[in-house]
């Protein structure tokens, strides 16, 4: 089955959320949003019940598109511009392969901007939703949109689900929030699922559907995809929150703030997990959101302390070369040429390489400075290398021992053991990186 329905406004920085939600939509005319680094647009598609027939799943679409993309024109109210956007959903069977297709119709989406410099910031979005009711199951979903000026025409595939509806106690798909004002209800979906490393918060929306008046248990965590915790968090950057609601025959609306100290940039999963009265397991529903670190600038702004700060990874013809010139213009291309040939995407603003890099600068500086930055002490020296540790293991006080950790990393076979040997934190790597010690057998 499928039937669309369309909801079409202007949406600057992502302000808008799908009339299936039933919820009022925040229409602050701006927010910062990060750089959106050369996509031509972002989608996101959320599994709701349908707004028609309460036994059916429903799929809103979310298509944001950076404001810089677009092409404007001189109108009588300032600057235009238009885009269409057209979609195509093909049901996978079992192995994967495409069956039955539905097609969108073709939506037409206008952005009109006063100033031309609005029309050329990259921390703004304009956002068009689009809802269609599908059967549950598995689908490829082909997203097409043109730009009317240049008449350029972007593409990107993606596969989704349609969960299913037909039981009685169920929940719907996870949205995460850019922002939430409680006292007006107004909501702002972070279409991107991005939000910088340094957030204190992240607000999560979804529903709840019963066939009758009951009470639920909702079990809420946050996990990192790549390990099961921060190795070096005191108590772990797992979260896990869990309350008992009492919720009415139908639908019902539920809003969360997640605490976010602690939490590293990364790649996180946010479950949630709803148990009936007998505290069986009735529905899951999953999302991933992405930490970012936005520090970059902090540390490539200083050149001379940038080029000292490769000195881990550099070859040693690199390294004597920026030493041999103190032009500045030299040495300036000297440190591109080197990002450049380790830029995992070439063509694009970001270099993931060396983001990650000075991350692991700048953990190390917070986590491990001493009388020197943190990056200079030996266990800032394994973190650049190497980044987060599998696991850790440590002795802190001891009436026999000085105090000790050993870190581990299993996906290459090594192990490092640091002993503080002061008594105040300087903790001295007891063998060097390259020892054959280090191997775990």
């Amino acid at each position: 089955m499928s039937n669309w329905s369309a909801q079409n406004w202007i949406c600057i920085s992502a302000r808008c959320v799908a009339a299936a939600l039933s919820v009022m939509v925040a229409t602050a005319p701006q927010a910062q949003l990060a750089d959106f680094d050369d996509a031509e647009f972002k989608v996101s598609a959320i599994s709701v019940r349908s707004a028609n027939n309460p036994q059916a799943g429903q799929l809103d679409l979310y298509v944001q598109v950076p404001i810089h993309k677009l092409g404007f024109e001189s109108s009588p109210r300032g600057f235009t511009a238009t885009y269409t956007v057209k979609a195509e959903f093909s049901k996978l069977d079992e192995q994967g392969r495409p069956q039955s297709v539905t097609l969108s119709p073709i939506w037409e989406q206008s952005v009109t901007l006063a100033f031309h410099g609005e029309t050329q910031k990259r921390t703004t979005a304009d956002v068009t939703t689009h809802s269609v009711t599908l059967d549950p199951g598995q689908y490829l979903i082909a997203i097409q949109y043109t730009d009317h000026v240049s008449q350029q025409v972007y593409f990107q595939e993606f596969t989704a689900s349609v969960r299913r509806f037909d039981r009685p106690l169920t929940l719907s798909d996870l949205i995460l929030l850019e922002s939430y004002d409680p006292t007006s209800q107004q909501l702002t979906p972070l279409v991107t699922g991005e939000l910088p490393a340094d957030a204190v918060k992240l607000d999560l929306y979804y529903l709840i559907y019963t066939d009758s008046t009951r009470t639920v248990t909702l079990t809420q965590e946050v996990l990192p995809v790549d390990r099961a915790r921060n190795a070096f968090a005191d108590s772990g950057t797992n979260y896990v929150w869990t309350d008992t609601i009492a919720v009415s025959a139908g639908q019902h609306q539920q809003v969360s703030t997640i605490p976010l100290h602690d939490f590293e940039a990364g790649h996180y999963r946010v479950i949630v997990t709803l148990r009936d009265e007998l505290g069986h397991v009735r529905d899951t529903a999953e999302r991933i959101v992405v930490f970012r670190w936005y520090g970059l600038s902090a540390y490539t702004d200083n050149l001379d302390e940038a080029i000292e700060q490769l000195v881990y990874i550099a070859r040693n013809r690199e390294f004597n070369a920026f030493r041999r010139t103190s032009n500045e213009e030299e040495r300036l291309r000297l440190f591109k040429e080197f990002w450049d040939k380790r830029d995992p995407t070439p063509g694009t603003t970001r270099n993931e390489r060396m983001e990650e890099h000075y991350y692991r600068i700048d953990y190390a500086n917070r986590k491990f400075r001493r009388r020197v930055p943190g990056w200079q002490t030996d266990r800032g020296l394994v973190f650049v290398l190497h980044g987060q540790p599998d696991d850790t293991n440590r002795q802190t006080y001891s009436y026999n021992s000085k105090p000790w950790e050993i870190w581990y990393f299993y996906r290459i076979g090594r192990q490092f053991i640091f002993v503080d040997q002061t008594g105040f934190g300087d903790y001295e790597l007891v063998v060097p990186v390259w020892d054959d010690r280090n191997r775990i057998d």
